[in-house]
């Protein structure tokens, strides 16, 4: 008997030390966490301490230099590790919407008001072209996986996309992978009927703010409707290059920020695991998943968010990195993708494997940050108006409490004077000037300068 009682006391004692070393680990980890997903992004002071090569990095950088880069930021295990141009600076997004689209619908799937099962035809979807009893058929997973089998003309559909539209009825719902913006926009539209939210207000409340975006602003977002093709518009955002790595970062950990599940993990891994490999017009990219790219890197998974240009949010699981690279597509600049997962491999090719990472100091990442200011004071009412430029189309000068804004058809801009009669608009940083109609000009017309490589130096607008 006294053996036993005293075998039940060791066993107790085994049982407890267990539960406390679990308890530890559990507290390092809420440390960590709250260290690497604060509101605050942090650097690393030296990057050999985080396990990579510093001249590996610096090659990294030099190539940068010789690219249309305009900011790259890399974060590995939630911090800092490398920067490059103005990653406070915001630029259109193109196609990575769709991505951030993704995340959205994901949760009302899981709140179950969207069933990835529904047809068109269930909930009462149609178009100005209005859809065949066939084409209903298509699902919320069709369009999601860019399967749906409709062409119809769509908002914001480039002219390649355009072009190669397949024949309509030539491929059966959830039978044939296309590109096609139609798909997108109407996914939009499935959210916001569905759900009873407006997008961009329920992105700002349920992931921007929860995850502390810095830069994000509900100015920064934008319905482009082409009413004349499609009832279902585009959903166009703006966004900084350390905003969208708090996005990465967030799907990175699995869709949980700050002990918050923001994103249900069943999506995530969903959302990013391959439903399509025969990529038509796309032989760079591996696979795509529920509004997401996928591709291996060095022989590790990738899955990432793409938009024209060189716009990407990268996020590699195994190497605990997310890699973000924007470019200043308002100029018409350019990377290629080839580039960019060249940088990428390089990126990943700098982990010193073989180096047992030591305990990394960290201090407060300060980025350089581009501030416009007014430097002329005067009125500038005279400008105010609707001007038409033959291929951007019309934006219009408008005065807004104390603040001279640009409203285009891809977001309205604020405008900053920098002359009696020249403004910098506010992210596209481009000058606007403005001068006086003439017999060669008539008035409110806008005429482009370019640079070289068919860049934009100035616009002029002629009032």
């Amino acid at each position: 008997m006294v053996l036993q009682h005293l075998q039940e006391k060791i066993n107790t004692m085994k049982k407890l030390n267990k539960i406390y070393n679990i308890l530890i680990i559990l507290c390092l980890y809420c440390l960590f966490t709250t260290v690497a997903l604060g509101q605050e992004w942090k650097q690393y002071t030296n990057v050999e301490d985080a396990g990579f090569s510093a001249k590996a990095l610096d090659k990294v950088i030099t190539q940068l230099d010789s690219l249309d880069t305009a900011s790259l930021l890399v974060i590995y295990k939630g911090h800092v590790l490398l920067s490059y141009g103005d990653t406070t600076r915001k630029f259109m997004l193109h196609s990575v919407r769709k991505s951030l689209l993704s995340a959205m619908i994901g949760i009302e799937i899981e709140n179950g008001t969207i069933g990835l099962d529904q047809s068109l035809a269930a909930l009462h979807i149609d178009d100005i072209g209005q859809l065949t009893d066939a084409e209903k058929q298509a699902t919320v997973k069709d369009l999601l996986s860019a399967r749906s089998g409709i062409y119809l003309p769509a908002a914001y559909a480039p002219q390649g996309m355009i072009d190669n539209l397949p024949k309509r009825g030539s491929h059966e719902p959830g039978s044939y992978w296309f590109y096609n913006n139609w798909d997108f926009n109407a996914l939009l539209t499935i959210y916001e009927q569905q759900s009873g939210k407006h997008f961009f207000e329920a992105f700002k409340k349920e992931i921007a703010d929860p995850i502390g975006m810095e830069d994000f602003d509900l100015g920064d977002t934008f319905y482009r409707y082409e009413k004349d093709k499609s009832v279902h518009p585009a959903y166009l955002f703006r966004m900084s290059a350390r905003d969208m790595a708090r996005f990465g970062l967030l799907y990175l950990n699995h869709g949980m920020w700050g002990g918050q599940q923001l994103i249900p993990s069943t999506w995530v891994e969903k959302s990013t695991q391959p439903v399509s490999t025969n990529l038509n017009g796309f032989d760079s990219r591996e696979a795509y998943g529920f509004l997401w790219w996928l591709k291996t890197i060095q022989g590790k998974p990738m899955y990432y968010a793409s938009g024209a240009d060189g716009q990407r949010i990268m996020v590699c699981p195994e190497n605990d990195l997310v890699i973000v690279h924007l470019v200043n597509t308002y100029e018409n600049f350019s990377v290629s993708d080839g580039v960019v997962n060249a940088l990428v491999a390089q990126i990943v090719s700098a982990k010193q494997d073989s180096v047992s990472p030591v305990v990394s100091s960290l201090v407060p990442y300060h980025p350089e940050k581009t501030v416009l200011h007014d430097t002329y004071l005067g009125s500038m009412d005279s400008y105010l108006g609707t001007y038409k430029h033959r291929f951007l189309g019309e934006m219009s000068i408008k005065k807004s409490a104390d603040d001279y804004v640009l409203e285009t058809d891809v977001g309205t801009f604020k405008l900053y004077a920098t002359s009696e009669n020249s403004f910098m608009p506010e992210d596209i940083e481009i000058p606007a000037l403005m001068r006086k109609a003439t017999e060669d000009h008539k008035k409110f017309t806008i005429e482009s300068i370019m640079k070289d490589r068919k860049s934009i130096k100035e616009i002029i607008f002629y009032y």
